[in-house]
């Protein structure tokens, strides 16, 4: 465990180390492994059920993660990032959420330049398309639930523990495993690429709040654009 000066960082004195990145990270994929695998039993024809499905899911299993991490030796929820920030860095956040937004237009059209791969997010289409309830459910489960869930475990404890490793570590290094997780896919690219955006405020601010706000914004404008197909 991390004993922090307090002359150089807003954080608490315990920040958590490998062993909460492991369990986080360990206890994560444990739990969306299980929740693909039962996913994938829903037939297509309850696609907009087996969508929210995964965006209730994801969010229950990275606070478990969490809490879970949470648990072992810190037990101080503002070691994870669970602190008070200014209203002016909440709007950077959603300004940062629709940069985002924009730049996953140019990260897929470069990509599907040179690479042609099926539509991964057919099902979030559908739903998006499926009436104003349907969209309404999915803004919910998909920009919500979703970003709440990755935001404790990738910011609140990986991003977290690898600040200690510099930005290299902290930024970087978190939005490559924060990418990874998310399939080697395009949505690799785009996950990386919020992934810095909130690395960088986390690092900045340690709260996780700037960073929620900038997901929940992007997943939100983009679950919007799929309705409009």
């Amino acid at each position: 465990m991390e004993v922090i000066s307090s002359s150089t960082s807003t954080m608490p004195q315990a920040r958590p180390g490998w062993p909460e990145t492991l369990t986080a990270l360990g206890l994560y994929l444990i739990g969306i492994v299980m929740l693909g695998l039962w996913m994938s039993q829903i037939p297509d024809e309850q696609a907009i059920l087996r969508i929210n499905i995964g965006g209730v899911g994801n969010g229950l299993v990275g606070l478990a993660a969490l809490f879970a991490a949470y648990a072992l030796r810190v037990r101080d929820l503002r070691a994870f990032g669970f602190r008070a920030i200014e209203r002016k860095w909440l709007l950077v956040g959603a300004a940062l959420g629709v940069v985002a937004f924009g730049g996953c237009f140019v990260i897929e059209g470069v990509y599907f330049h040179f690479i042609t791969e099926p539509n991964n997010q057919a099902d979030f289409q559908m739903a998006a398309q499926g009436g104003a309830l349907s969209l309404f459910v999915l803004l919910i489960t998909g920009a919500i639930l979703t970003p709440l869930g990755e935001e404790f475990v990738f910011r609140g404890v990986i991003a977290n523990a690898l600040n200690r490793y510099g930005a290299w570590g902290g930024v970087v290094g978190s939005a490559a495993i924060f990418g990874v997780v998310h399939g080697f896919n395009v949505i690799l690219f785009d996950a990386f690429m919020v992934g810095i955006l909130n690395g960088i405020l986390f690092r900045k601010m340690g709260s996780i709040w700037p960073g929620v706000v900038v997901h929940i914004v992007y997943n939100g404008l983009n679950l919007l654009y799929y309705s409009t197909l």
